[in-house]
């Protein structure tokens, strides 16, 4: 099994050739996901179905015998020519086009009418009489013979006042109105024209569509479509969504994805700690950013640190490595997916390098990618208690991976753990898996500080995704 493993990434060791494809295949998708939602496709596809169909043989005929008599747009005519004849819409249009409307509108705001409506209140309940206040009871009169008073009466308590305003509550304006812009619209009168025209086929939608489908039939974009279509090679693609990535342009780490240190330490005390197991610190300067390529460096220099001990918490230290750590513990964490990088790596002898993911806390902890001393490379994950991990995990060997880029990939489902390098894959598990949100971490480490060490983690991207 070990050999044939091993056959099988020297024949996927070329991750460029592999990315080109990948690459290719992504351009492919989005090129047919692209025209799978044109506008072109739909159309071609409907058409087809519609030019090929009896139905359309028959077209011609159902065409040449259309009228406009019977249609629906001359029962709009007629429904429209009905509604201006009916007597609720003359009378609104006389009263509205009336001066006794404005007259009626103007008296009810008066002063006038205000104190008659006083008065007239104050004689229905016995206050005002002739006897106790003739002065008033003269006004009063005065105002109830007033002929503007008696016009907004009568007008008021008339049949066309009511009929006027239970048009304005009505839809029939509306209504009215709609037919008027629709009747008048260049749509409508195109139709009309169309439907008295005798020779109308030639002018109709039906011979419009077969013009178009053998046109739409002849275009390369269809004809690729079709291809693609045809080969079927997107059945992987189509699995996932994009849901964080990372090229690492221009100059600087971005430190909206990244943060440069353990989590929790960043977060209980805004500083970088070391385990009593590291020899070295990570130090933010020690990562690169150029020619969109994220450099880890680990380098052989003295640096002031604090190492976390479980009995006395804190403790400063001097350390004599430094290495560096990029994590993305506060902006991105997912539960299932698929989870890649593509790493190229230096001295692992003195170096570990590591692709790995965290919860919020230590265990369960999965290694995507870790580099051993032996020169092997060891994915697997360690579940448990800190004081009884369980650590599962392959041994793969047969690359040398010092000497190019290689992608490391983790598939998360629900019930497995399936890892791959260069789309190989190299190991799966099936039990204790993970079901808490998990963050990314690429970092290096030094495993040999007896030596002189100048390593470096070289990361070109980083990729997650999940399932559609």
């Amino acid at each position: 099994m070990a050999l044939f493993l091993s056959s099988k990434l020297r024949k996927a060791a070329n991750t460029s050739i592999l990315e080109e494809r990948k690459n290719q295949l992504l351009n492919d998708h989005e090129e047919f996901i692209a025209f799978e939602d044109s506008e072109d496709l739909q159309k071609y596809i409907e058409l087809e179905k519609e030019v090929n169909s009896e139905d359309f043989k028959q077209n011609r005929k159902q065409i040449e015998a259309k009228s406009f008599k019977g249609s629906e747009l001359e029962r709009k005519e007629k429904e429209l020519k009905r509604l201006l004849k009916s007597k609720r819409y003359k009378i609104y249009s006389s009263v509205n086009d009336g001066s006794e409307l404005l007259s009626f509108e103007k008296m009810k705001e008066s002063e006038d009418l205000v104190r008659y409506m006083e008065l007239q209140a104050d004689v229905n309940s016995g206050k005002l009489t002739k006897k106790e206040d003739k002065e008033t009871w003269l006004l009063y009169k005065s105002l109830k013979k007033s002929s503007e008073i008696r016009s907004y009466f009568k007008f008021k308590h008339s049949n066309k006042h009511k009929i006027y305003f239970e048009v304005l509550a009505s839809n029939l304006l509306q209504e009215i109105e709609d037919l008027k812009t629709e009747l008048a619209s260049e749509e409508f009168v195109s139709e009309k024209d169309y439907l008295l025209d005798k020779k109308r086929f030639e002018k109709s939608e039906a011979f419009n569509k077969l013009i178009t489908y053998k046109e739409l039939s002849e275009t390369e974009s269809l004809k690729k479509y079709f291809q693609f279509k045809k080969k079927n090679d997107f059945h992987l693609v189509k699995e996932w969504e994009l849901t964080f990535f990372e090229d690492f342009e221009g100059t600087e780490l971005d430190k909206d994805k990244w943060m440069t240190r353990y989590y929790w330490g960043d977060v209980l005390m805004n500083d970088d700690y070391a385990l009593p197991s590291d020899a070295h610190i990570f130090s933010e300067k020690n990562i690169k950013i150029s020619d969109s390529v994220a450099r880890l460096e680990t380098r052989k220099e003295k640096a002031q640190g604090k190492v976390w001990d479980a009995k006395f918490g804190f403790i400063p230290t001097e350390f004599d490595y430094t290495s560096a750590l990029i994590s993305t513990g506060k902006s991105f964490r997912q539960k299932y997916g698929l989870f890649e990088a593509k790493i190229k790596v230096s001295d692992i002898k003195n170096v570990m390098h590591a692709f790995w993911m965290l919860s919020d806390t230590s265990l369960p902890h999965i290694d995507i990618a870790r580099t051993g001393s032996c020169g092997k490379l060891f994915p697997g994950q360690i579940t448990g208690s800190e004081e009884k991990p369980l650590v599962k995990q392959a041994k793969i060997k047969g690359l040398d991976w010092t000497n190019d880029f290689f992608i490391y990939s983790l598939e998360w489902a629900p019930n497995k753990l399936v890892w791959k390098i260069n789309d190989v894959v190299v190991y799966t598990q099936t039990e204790n898996i993970p079901q808490d949100p998990m963050y990314l971490i690429l970092s290096s480490g030094v495993i040999n500080p007896k030596s002189d060490i100048n390593s470096v983690m070289e990361i070109d991207w980083v990729k997650c995704y999940q399932k559609f």
